[in-house]
């Protein structure tokens, strides 16, 4: 018996378990799977036949539809031995293309009405690879009695979100179905990479206008870290149609009656071309200090970009204004505070923890002598926030730039920074030899402009982590720790990143969900941090967050404090069954172990729940 079909009776076993116990008997099933059965269960869904509804009021032809044309041929023509149906849905989750690169899968899936008008919303079909997307946010996959209705056992399908680039909302889903005896793990990477083209195609398309909107608003987000929202107008007027676009940091401090009432103000603002800074009165009580600047095309004023906070916070002088400082501020502090100049700027951490603002001085140093730096430290870990963030703490007004060195080929030459700038080229550790050429002359071209450069990499026993040649235009390695060596950070970092992700501060971490965050090493980790907590926030989306509602892998059970060679082992394993889904054989053999050592492992680590 394959492990695959072992897999599908398990859970079909599960599926018919949980209609018949509740949510206790899906055990073994994926959490996702588990919560989209849940929420079909609640919707009415019938668990024997699908409730497809046929809409006739779809544009077959619209703009997202324009946009995924080129990329759902090109995936067709990537596709042709492999025998799937090719669907988009737009933001209704209502089908408006669909390729059959088998024409036998696509009959079979006319029966089930998978076809053009018809919804596939999941509080009329239950878990699939179109509804369950729009649920979650983020791709999924469905394979076989993951599916909640029995009449689409048979498929298996993936579906990955298309984001609007300017909205940042889903705009419908890229889904690829086939049998599920025909599924194939390698169509995951395929629907993604196709869902993200239509994505910039969708951002290609704007017109020029919105075009220019969209570049202020990242221009002001990347500068500073106030609250910035951005309008864009749709007509002749500003107003209701428009675009809107907010950071993090301005949801979390409006709500929609006052994203309403301050993207108004900013409009007004923005009419009378006045970009001095005003105070603005909020619903609660509290006053917001606000700031406009016009965005143009041309001659016309196609929009605005506002950076607002709390009138307590200090305020830049505009989103675009010239800047001319270039002398680095050292941030004031109360007499007899020892801690590093910025440490305690880093968003989610603690000052306290000394490696973190050792690690934090350290660049601080760096950044006042202009020199080059690298910046090593596992993945995950903070690099570049930290070089960001301490960057931003010297120069107020600074210029943060982040590249991935390994996408850099279509990178043009960086103009000068109108204050101080930084260059942050993440992961050089993972291009080869023959991407030097092109690391050395964007550092080269960089530091010609005026940008100090930081490099982020891995740290490796093999020797440096970067090319030697690169270590040319270093000065200076900055360490930053672990996760699981900055235990005294963890609670105030948790509790940061539960605010992004229920900004509406419903949630709260409970002391026993706190002892076992403390208690977890988290291989992967701010990364890792963040996964626990969407996973605890979809069993509890309000109230105290229990330890049970971690997800299995971060409530080990082990006791005795480890040494560093036995935390290594321990991730390494963690790791390895995060890979294989949960599979031990799978996962002894990607450790090079026997079975048997690695059940061992597993009880001698208390990694019995991952």
């Amino acid at each position: 018996m394959s492990d695959t079909y072992g897999q599908q009776l398990r859970v079909a076993a599960a599926r018919a378990d949980f209609l018949e116990y509740g949510p206790e008997g899906a055990a073994g099933v994926d959490d996702m799977v588990v919560a989209s059965w849940r929420r079909s269960l609640s919707a009415g869904v019938d668990v024997d036949h699908h409730r497809a509804t046929y809409h006739a009021d779809i544009d077959f032809d619209s703009r997202l539809a324009r946009c995924a044309r080129p990329v759902i041929e090109r995936l067709t023509d990537d596709m042709t031995d492999i025998p799937v149906t090719i669907a988009l849905t737009d933001s209704a989750a209502r089908i408006i293309d669909r390729r059959d690169g088998s024409p036998a899968v696509g009959r079979i899936l006319d029966r089930v009405e998978f076809a053009r008008g018809y919804s596939y919303a999941e509080g009329g079909v239950g878990t699939n690879g179109v509804g369950t997307v729009f649920e979650v946010g983020a791709p999924v996959t469905v394979i076989g009695s993951e599916h909640f209705t029995q009449s689409l056992v048979q498929f298996a399908c993936t579906g990955a979100p298309v984001i609007d680039p300017l909205t940042r909302r889903v705009a419908g889903v890229l889904d690829v179905s086939t049998l599920a005896e025909s599924w194939n793990p390698l169509v995951t990477a395929l629907v993604r990479s196709a869902a993200a083209d239509i994505s910039r195609n969708l951002l290609y398309d704007r017109s020029q206008a919105k075009r220019a909107v969209f570049e202020s608003f990242l221009r002001a987000d990347n500068r500073f870290r106030h609250a910035v929202v951005a309008v864009g107008k749709s007509g002749p007027t500003p107003g209701a149609g428009g675009t809107v676009m907010l950071n993090d940091r301005a949801r979390a401090l409006l709500g929609d009656d006052a994203q309403q009432k301050v993207t108004q103000f900013a409009e007004y603002l923005a009419e009378k071309c006045d970009s001095s800074a005003h105070s603005m009165p909020l619903a609660d009580g509290r006053r917001i200090r606000l700031r406009a600047h016009p965005v143009t095309c041309g001659p016309d004023i196609v929009g605005v970009v506002a950076v607002f906070d709390d009138e307590r916070s200090a305020l830049p002088a505009s989103p675009d204004s010239p800047r001319t400082s270039q002398r680095p501020r050292t941030p004031d502090r109360p007499a007899g505070d020892e801690r590093g100049p910025v440490a305690e700027r880093t968003p989610g951490t603690s000052a306290g923890n000394a490696g973190w603002a050792a690690a934090a001085e350290e660049f601080t140093r760096a950044v006042h002598a202009h020199e080059g730096v690298l910046i090593l430290g596992e993945s995950g870990s903070g690099r570049t926030t930290l070089a960001a963030d301490t960057f931003r703490g010297v120069y107020e007004l600074g210029e943060v730039i982040v590249l991935d060195a390994v996408h850099l080929d279509d990178v043009g030459a960086p103009g000068t920074p109108e204050s101080a700038g930084l260059l942050v080229l993440r992961h050089v550790d993972k291009v080869g030899p023959d991407a030097l050429g092109t690391l050395t002359s964007v550092i080269d071209r960089a530091r010609g402009a005026g940008y100090q450069v930081a490099v982020t990499a891995e740290p490796v026993r093999e020797g440096p982590a970067v090319h030697a040649a690169l270590l040319g235009h270093l000065n200076r390695t900055v360490l930053v720790p672990p996760l699981r060596l900055r235990g005294d950070e963890l609670p105030g970092l948790a509790g940061n990143l539960l605010k992004q992700l229920s900004p509406q501060g419903k949630s709260r971490i409970g002391p026993d969900a706190l002892e076992v965050i403390r208690g977890y090493a988290w291989p992967g980790n701010i990364p890792r941090l963040r996964q626990a907590l969407i996973h605890a926030l979809r069993s509890r989306p309000v109230g105290e967050i229990q330890a049970g509602d971690l997800p299995g892998f971060c409530r080990t059970t082990s006791t005795r404090r480890l040494t560093t060679l036995e935390i290594g082992e321990r991730d390494s394993i963690i790791a390895a069954l995060a890979e294989h889904d949960g599979n031990r054989v799978r996962a002894a053999a990607a450790l090079g172990i026997s079975r048997s050592s690695l059940y061992r492992k597993i009880g001698a680590y208390g990694l019995s729940g991952v």
